[in-house]
């Protein structure tokens, strides 16, 4: 398959918007709990908004110190317009940004998510939290329910506010495991880096093989085990290679293999090592369910690394399957995201 058959052929470099074709993401909801994550959020929704031409809305959900029963009038008023006021001060910083802002009341992960469903906001985003000197951040009660129970694809960002009010993407990390799921997002996450001009790592996971009783091996196991290491390692190469080499450029695309017992270390080591600036990836990969809201990687990486990472939901790329040669060449699929 050429580039210009590619779903990413028309996305555009240089700093440029994503084209609209492949602007999958229309309505952008920036979740603002408080000051101490108010500059994080707005700042990567600003950045995911201009780059596919989205609309933005800042939405505050006012938490009621009886949740059994309803605010009272004079208390909703006065926050209200105490929250109105934060929230166009924050919006006074950015320069680019042109938002609605909506105060609501009620449980937060229950009011943000019904909000983004009736207004079709297909991507929310939150913060992760306050305690991101910790090496296990974790997420806070409201996120975790968030990435749970969400219809839309969520972007959690570390609470610590960036320098600037711009970001800039400059690495983007992409986990595939050869599976159309995780195949999905690479229409967004390249269309992404092709705006900011960032660029890409795609990561794949080659299974190591454990055999039962290792202390026993002998010569003929061991030399068997080594050779599966090798045509795993082998076959995920080539999926590597014959996936980078039918993506368009820019952006500069890199690839990099995993060779791992258990790919959720593998990936969380290497998002670190990587130092990127933003990682996508699918909610559900080659292993997932079709009843599970996400797959065991993305629920732990999104509990574990700390820097911004876009988990991907819903039908966002129905057309935006790699399309073309289905070889086994195709088709590492026991490897793993």
């Amino acid at each position: 398959m050429s580039a210009s058959e590619h779903p990413l052929s028309h996305a555009k470099g240089g700093g440029q918007s994503v084209s609209k074709e492949y602007a999958c993401f229309r309505h952008v909801l920036a979740c603002v709990k408080g000051a101490c994550c108010a500059r994080a959020v707005l700042t990567h929704a600003a950045t995911i908004a201009s780059a596919v031409g989205a609309k933005v809305t800042v939405l505050h959900v006012l938490e009621s110190s009886t949740p059994q029963e309803p605010m009272d009038p004079v208390e909703w008023s006065l926050r209200h317009c105490d929250q109105t006021e934060f929230l166009q001060q924050c919006l006074s910083h950015f320069n680019n940004l042109h938002a609605d802002i909506v105060i609501v009341a009620g449980p937060p992960a229950e009011r943000i998510t019904d909000w983004a469903q009736e207004h079709e906001a297909d991507l929310v985003v939150i913060g992760r939290g306050s305690n991101h000197s910790s090496v296990s951040v974790g997420l806070g009660y409201t996120a975790r329910r968030i990435t749970e129970i969400a219809n839309a694809s969520v972007l959690v960002v570390p609470s610590q506010a960036p320098a600037h009010t711009v970001p800039g993407y400059q690495k983007i990390l992409i986990p595939l495991d050869g599976s159309a799921r995780s195949e999905c997002v690479l229409p967004l996450g390249l269309g992404l880096a092709a705006a900011a001009s960032a660029q890409v790592m795609l990561m794949h996971v080659a299974p190591k093989i454990d055999l039962i009783e290792p202390n026993q091996l002998n010569a003929e196991v061991i030399a068997l085990r080594e050779q599966l290491h090798q045509h795993n390692e082998r076959a995920a190469r080539q999926y590597l290679d014959w996936l980078r080499s039918r993506l368009p450029a820019p952006p500069v695309t890199h690839t990099r293999l995993l060779p791992s017992s258990d790919p959720r270390l593998a990936l969380e080591h290497a998002a670190s090592e990587e130092q990127a600036d933003l990682l996508v990836i699918s909610a559900l990969g080659n292993s997932g369910h079709a009843q599970l809201v996400m797959g065991s990687v993305a629920d732990y990486l999104i509990n574990r690394i700390t820097i911004p990472i876009l988990l991907v939901r819903q039908c966002l790329a129905k057309s935006h399957r790699l399309r073309g040669q289905e070889t086994e060449l195709r088709r590492p699929n026991q490897g793993q995201i």
